[in-house]
């Protein structure tokens, strides 16, 4: 079984610099090269945040890298219910704090 969309960056890459020859190509390569070197990112991703990119008039191809979460913010648990609780406990207790010095 074949990946869909099956990848084609020198498409991409020319569809681009008729779009927006305002950009550097190379620029622009370097940026998609770097993308695909992680793991979480689909060349059907790629393509989608290109033509974003294309679309918007003040983009630049270094947005691309910009835009990526950081891989550890997906690995990490959410806190639990607790840490909120406490960090409401030590603002309450901040704010009623009284001197008795």
């Amino acid at each position: 079984m074949t990946d869909v969309p099956q990848p084609a960056t020198p498409q991409l890459l020319a569809l681009a610099q008729a779009a927006r020859p305002d950009w550097s190509i190379d620029l622009l390569r370097d940026v998609l090269a770097q993308m695909r070197c992680r793991e979480d990112v689909s060349f059907g991703r790629l393509l989608v945040a290109v033509a974003q990119l294309i679309a918007d008039p003040d983009a630049e191809p270094p947005d691309l890298l910009a835009g990526l979460p950081e891989p550890w913010r997906h690995r990490r648990r959410p806190p639990g219910p607790e840490t909120a609780h406490r960090g409401a406990a030590a603002v309450r207790a901040a704010l009623h704090h009284t001197d008795t010095d």
